[in-house]
């Protein structure tokens, strides 16, 4: 059976690090076009104030999660300088253990819905 795995994860910018933030965002963007074919939605959207970027992510499964966690390490590790903070993370699916362990070890919170009850996926060209 087909269960994907959604993760959505929103981060406080630092003050004054906007620009900064944008750019690693774009940069992790085109680093998962370029080696994460299994990631079937990648996408970033701040706040009218700048202060909050959201991420949202939708993996074929699991484990196309536990990939991307290893694809971005060293985007992740360079993210101090304009990540403030988590201000809420969720995965929606059974998440990888690298990513549970990975909050454990940031000591972050994240919500988790590991039971996928029902549902429709569309990708393509929208309809009209």
């Amino acid at each position: 059976m087909y269960e994907p795995f959604v993760y959505l994860s929103t981060y406080v910018v630092r003050a004054g690090h906007l620009d900064e933030a944008l750019e690693a965002c774009r940069e992790v963007a085109r680093l998962v076009e370029s080696r994460e074919p299994r990631m079937l939605v990648f996408q970033f959207f701040a706040d009218e104030q700048g202060q909050q970027i959201t991420c949202l992510q939708v993996h074929a499964e699991g484990e196309s999660m536990a990939n991307h966690m290893s694809v971005i390490s060293e985007h992740l590790a360079r993210s101090g300088s304009w990540l403030e903070s988590f201000s809420n993370a969720m995965a929606l699916g059974q998440p990888p253990s690298v990513v549970t362990q990975w909050y454990r070890e940031a000591g972050e919170q994240l919500a988790q819905f590991p039971r996928h009850v029902a549902g429709v996926i569309r990708l393509g060209s929208p309809v009209g």
